[in-house]
C-alpha cells in the first residue's frame, strides 16, 4: 500500500495540480469548466487562496517522484484540496467558504480523498479568513474592508461543497452525493431547472 504525506501546497506542486484539473475537465463532468486553464490561472488561484490566509492542501508520495519533460523530481501529488472564497467580493459571506478536492485519476480509492477532506476540514476549524471587499462612494475613495475585528478575519462556519455530477451516469450521480453526506457534507443548492423553448416536460 502507498504511504502518502497531506502537507501545505507549494508552487512547485502547481504543474501537477493542474494536471489534476485538466484530467477532470476532459474526461468528466466533475468541475464546471469546460476548456484547460492555462498555468496562470492555477497561480493566479493560489495566490488568491494564500492571500485570503486559507488552506490549500495536497496529499504525495514521497517514494514516487514525478517526472516530465523538465527532469523535474518533485514529490508525486496525488490529490489536492483547497478552500476558497464563496462569493468573495461581499464580506457577509466571508464565514462561508468553498471546497474544491481532486484525486489523481491513478490513485482513487485508497482513501486519499477522505483524508485529504478530513485534514482541509481540521484546518478550516483554525483558519481566520481574511475575506474582503471594496467600498466606498467613488473610485477615488474607495478603500479595502477586510473581514473581522481589526481586519484579521473570521472564522469558517460553513464549508460548501459545489460541484456537477453526470446526472446521466449509471447512478445518476448519487455516488459522489453519497461520498459527501456520508462525512457530513449534506447541504445542497436548491435548483429550478428552466425548460428550453420547444421542449416538453
Amino acid at each position: 500500500m502507498a504511504t502518502y504525506t497531506i502537507r501545505d501546497a507549494k508552487p512547485s506542486d502547481l504543474p501537477q495540480i493542474r494536471a489534476v484539473n485538466i484530467h477532470y475537465i476532459l474526461n468528466t463532468v466533475l468541475t464546471f469548466r469546460q476548456t484547460p486553464p492555462p498555468p496562470s490561472t492555477i497561480l493566479a488561484k493560489y495566490n488568491d487562496i494564500k492571500a485570503h490566509h486559507l488552506p490549500f492542501l495536497v496529499a504525495i508520495d514521497t517514494s514516487l517522484k514525478h517526472k516530465n519533460d523538465n527532469e523535474d523530481d518533485s514529490d508525486l501529488v496525488l490529490g489536492y484540496a483547497y478552500l476558497s472564497p464563496y462569493r468573495g467580493e461581499m464580506l457577509s459571506y466571508a464565514s462561508t467558504v468553498e471546497l474544491t478536492l481532486f484525486i489523481h485519476p491513478d490513485h482513487q480509492s485508497k482513501s486519499i480523498g477522505s483524508k485529504l477532506l478530513a485534514s482541509i476540514l481540521q484546518a478550516a476549524e483554525s483558519v481566520l479568513h481574511r475575506g474582503f471587499e471594496f467600498g466606498g462612494m467613488d473610485d477615488e475613495t474607495a478603500t479595502k474592508v477586510i473581514a473581522g475585528e481589526n481586519g484579521l478575519g473570521v472564522f469558517v462556519r460553513n464549508v460548501l461543497a459545489v460541484m456537477a455530477v453526470d446526472t446521466d451516469g449509471p447512478d445518476e450521480g448519487d455516488k459522489l452525493r453519497r461520498w459527501y453526506i456520508e462525512r457530513g457534507i449534506d447541504t445542497v443548492f436548491l435548483q429550478y431547472s428552466i425548460n428550453q423553448l420547444g421542449t416538453k416536460d
